[in-house]
């Protein structure tokens, strides 16, 4: 036995002194060994027995950095590499969901390529792994600690040794990186359990994960098991491992007991103390595959003796080597076989490693108090490289001192702990929909006028053979309560707020020329027939309101204006045209705005700002819009509407000195008036605050209601009130009207006898004042 002090160095001397020790003479009759335990001192150990034939078999060197035959031809290995291991790594996080985990390794060659390899596994399942390797002194190890703190890392996996974790610990607690709720490591099979348990609480929710040698359930180490707790009381055992015990380290210093051993400082440690087997009742775990290494050997060494090898001068170490990667067997690790084992010649890589179909791959969790001095350990899931990790307790491996139980994350629950801060929580996009209590209100005026048109309706009807009601011509005086009814129902649809079928918030648009990729969110366009019912509804009421006033004031202006005294007849035909004109054109200029894509009205739904990043949408607001221009046909139909008002206040003017009765010229004035500046001052507005949809809503529900409801007041609260309260004066003078000379002619509702009458009177009127002067 030799000792290499676990170092490249110590490696060498070890070798050196081992070859010198069974030098016989000059005949060198060192075949194999069995070890060494850490990679860095495999390698130098298998450079130089590759070079002087010397078999290595290690028990505990798991780096794929000893996998390439060509610079160690003549080393094999009774564990998986860490290949095998690290890939069980991988999927572990990826199963959790982990995207950003770090690893803190060793840089040496165990940990340089199990960082390697876990990096490689990880980048393929999508995993962004921040790696932080250290030298193995204090200082390094929180240097890798505070790298792993700025980039904000909390999961992740360690790999390397006993004191380089207790280093790790400490500064990892202190920066916020590990032992605490919310944090995750997974140590690798380089650091014992009582190092981990040495953190107390701090190691509640942590996990080991290794290749294990021995499970309980495997007869061979259950046999195992048995003899060892014997193994105190057989003395010859004893004599022969101390016996072949080294005294001394290779660097020369004693073995002793350190401070935290359980035997007393300084004691020598070539000595077997009296309760060694019964104080350890399940051994190391790696003692299993130094079994499987030496006894690897042992059956080698006896299929190449049968085949005719010997172990003088004429050794062949390739054929041993041979032998040893054909080996299989059923041992305590389970069935033990080798890589390149059915055809070792042409074998290329990793030839005589473990292969990693055979290892038991363990997950433990340590699960603790937060004031526990020592924390139990459970069997939490088990990974094959052909099925991946299984987490069914009956499935995986039991024992007394690891029983099966799930996995308990360091916050006290089988939630993952997070391996990144969450995003921030998106906003709620500000929509600027339209408040209901708005839209209540908007719905509420729009009943007010229906209720307001029926009464006034109603009262029509009831009175409809009073003389008032008759010279104000009944017909029309119903066509302008449904036009103020058809053009109030407008404000149902300005109060639309679907967004016609959902919308992105964010969607990917392409590449800008330097291949950055553009995030602009869009929403999706809704057909609407609400968006044109608008000015189709709008067009009619005035139509059928305005046109009716229009048409009366014309027909007024024709009889009165009549300066010859010649015979007029304006049937109901004749005042219906002007209605029956404006209608037509108003119908064929919106069927056409209808029909043209670009122009048409649709209910769209536009970002006003978003998150630059990420794309979100912040505030958007939904309207009206069409893809083009829509103000080529809405242009025609306000200048349309706006000439037809202008016109009609012309006429008004004209017929000022009819009676009311006849042409209401002065309340048809204020009505006209009134419309033209609401026109004109209402649109201005509108464009103004057309982008915000609440401010809009208000201006246009108003605009529309006291149009509305101004022009039924103005028609017909006049003739309410002569119904009911005008005096026979009042109704005298309200069926007459009063020409520019002064004269009085009776009203639009006399026959034809009294017009002849009339006329007739004032021809012997005119004879009597020729006689007087004759």
């Amino acid at each position: 036995m030799y000792d290499t002090g676990s170092e490249a160095k110590g490696s060498i001397l070890a070798y050196r002194k081992a070859r010198a020790d069974n030098d016989n003479g000059g005949n060198n009759e060192l075949h194999s060994i069995v070890g060494c335990a850490r990679s860095d001192a495999s390698k130098p150990m298998a450079t130089l027995g590759g070079i002087d034939g010397v078999i290595q078999n290690s028990y505990w060197s798991t780096s794929d950095g000893l996998q390439d035959t060509g610079v160690f031809p003549l080393f094999a290995r009774s564990i998986p590499a860490d290949s095998a291991v690290a890939k069980a790594a991988a999927e572990f996080f990826k199963a959790h969901d982990y995207t950003h985990i770090g690893i803190a390794y060793i840089m040496d060659p165990y940990g340089e390529a199990y960082k390697d390899a876990f990096v490689k596994f990880c980048q393929a399942e999508g995993i962004n792994v921040i790696t932080a390797g250290f030298l193995g002194t204090q200082e390094s190890v929180e240097a890798a600690v505070e790298v792993l703190a700025a980039q904000n890392v909390r999961v992740g996996l360690f790999v390397s040794f006993d004191t380089d974790f207790g280093h790790f610990a400490a500064k990892g607690k202190e920066l916020g990186v590990s032992n605490y709720p919310g944090a995750l490591w997974i140590v690798a099979d380089g650091v014992g359990d009582s190092a981990v348990k040495n953190l107390g609480g701090d190691a509640n929710g942590m996990g080991k994960l290794l290749a294990v040698g021995g499970l309980p359930g495997n007869s061979n180490y259950d046999a195992f098991l048995n003899d060892w707790k014997d193994f105190d009381s057989d003395s010859t055992l004893k004599a022969h491992a101390e016996a072949m015990w080294v005294t001394e380290k290779s660097d020369g210093t004693a073995y002793v007991a350190n401070a935290g051993s359980n035997r007393p400082a300084g004691e020598d440690l070539t000595q077997l103390y009296s309760t060694f087997f019964a104080d350890n009742l399940v051994p190391y775990d790696v003692t299993t595959y130094a079994y499987d290494a030496a006894v690897s050997l042992g059956i080698a060494a006896c299929k190449y003796e049968a085949a005719g090898g010997t172990f003088d001068s004429s050794f062949d170490s390739s054929a041993l080597f041979t032998e040893l990667v054909k080996t299989s067997f059923d041992s305590i690790s389970g069935s033990v076989a080798y890589i390149g084992k059915d055809d070792p010649a042409a074998c290329e890589k990793d030839c005589g490693t473990r292969d990693p179909a055979t290892g038991n791959y363990v997950l433990y969790n340590f699960q603790c108090d937060s004031s526990a001095t020592d924390c139990p350990i459970y069997t939490t899931g088990m990974w094959t490289a052909a099925g991946g990790w299984d987490y069914t307790n009956s499935q995986a491996p039991t024992a007394a001192s690891s029983p099966t139980q799930p996995f308990r994350f360091s916050d006290n629950t089988q939630v993952p702990v997070l391996d990144v801060d969450p995003p921030p929580p998106i906003p709620d996009e500000e929509k600027n929909l339209l408040p209901s209590s708005l839209v209540t209100v908007g719905s509420l005026l729009v009943i007010i006028n229906y209720c307001i048109a029926a009464t006034l309706g109603a009262l029509t009807f009831l009175n409809r053979k009073h003389k008032v009601i008759r010279a104000s011509q009944p017909l029309f005086l119903y066509m302008v309560l449904l036009g103020c009814c058809i053009s109030t129902t407008t404000i149902f649809f300005f109060g639309q707020n679907d967004d016609g079928g959902g919308s992105d918030r964010r969607t990917v648009t392409g590449e800008d020329a330097d291949g950055v990729t553009t995030v602009s969110p869009v929403y999706a366009n809704a057909d609407s027939v609400s968006c044109m019912m608008q000015p189709f509804l709008y067009s009619f009421g005035f139509t059928f309101s305005f046109a009716a006033l229009f048409a009366k004031v014309t027909r007024i202006v024709k009889i009165f204006g009549n300066k010859k005294l010649s015979r007029v007849t304006i049937t109901w035909v004749d005042m219906m045209k002007p209605i029956l004109l404006l209608l037509v054109t108003d119908i064929a200029i919106l069927l056409a705005w209808s029909s043209d894509d670009d122009a048409k009205l649709q209910w769209q739904r536009e970002v006003l700002s978003s998150d630059i990043s990420t794309g979100v949408v912040l505030t958007s607001a939904g309207m009206c819009k069409a893809k083009g221009s829509p103000w080529v046909y809405g242009s025609i139909i306000l200048a349309l509407h706006f000439a037809v008002l202008v016109y009609g206040n012309y006429m008004c003017y004209k017929g000022r000195n009819a009676g009311t009765a006849f042409s209401e010229s002065k309340y048809v004035f204020m009505a006209m008036v009134s419309n033209l500046q609401i026109m004109a001052l209402g649109l201005p507005m509108l464009v103004m605050v057309y982008d915000n949809p609440t401010t809009n809503y208000f201006m246009r529900t108003g605009i529309v209601f006291f149009n509305d409801v101004g022009v039924m007041l103005l028609i017909f609260l006049p003739k309410i009130y002569l119904v009911y309260f005008g005096s026979e004066d009042d109704l005298n003078q309200a069926t007459s009207t009063q020409t520019s000379a002064g004269q009085t002619k009776t009203g639009s509702n006399s026959t034809g006898n009294d017009r002849t009458a009339e006329l007739e009177q004032e021809i012997l009127d005119l004879k009597a004042e020729l006689e007087a002067k004759s």
